[in-house]
């Protein structure tokens, strides 16, 4: 047997373990599901802003005026975050009948990411990070009111609307 032949029979034998390893963690196919869920909304959109994001909001505006002094406010602050997240996701579920559905499911999935940005945040403690997120869900809150003429002003100065 020659010199490279030799070599080649080595480097093949070390080879193969790893080829072998990455071949066997190949994912198997998942299984076509047999129900396929029908995503269908139940409550109006505006329950859902009364009920979900202004609650929430409004609650993070008070929670957020000084820096949480204990794990479970924290806590607290992001889990109410989450809601107003997951309320994007409710959101897309409903674009409006008259027209706008491009800009609708934008201003939902952008008040899904600021929401979710305001949770990790949140989970990090990070106070002056969780005051600028809250002002984010507030601004992407603003433009889509002002996108779909909604009267209602979210954020610091907004009253009692």
């Amino acid at each position: 047997m020659s010199r490279s032949g030799l070599y080649r029979g080595v480097a093949s034998l070390a080879l193969a373990p790893i080829l072998l390893s990455v071949a066997g963690a190949a994912r198997p196919e998942r299984p076509v599901p047999r129900v396929t869920p029908k995503f269908d909304p139940v409550a109006e959109t505006s329950l859902l802003m009364d009920g979900l994001n202004q609650a929430n909001y409004r609650s993070l505006e008070k929670l957020l005026k000084q820096k949480p002094a204990d794990a479970d406010t924290w806590s607290f602050v992001r889990g109410q975050s989450l809601l107003i997240a997951e309320t994007g996701n409710l959101l897309l579920l409903r674009p409006p009948r008259s027209g706008g559905a491009d800009a609708w499911n934008q201003d939902a999935m952008d008040l899904r990411v600021a929401a979710a940005s305001l949770a990790r945040k949140a989970g990090d403690r990070d106070y002056e990070g969780s005051v600028a997120g809250l002002g984010k869900v507030a601004s992407v809150c603003n433009r889509c009111h002002e996108t779909f003429r909604v009267a209602t002003h979210v954020g610091p100065d907004a009253g009692a609307d």
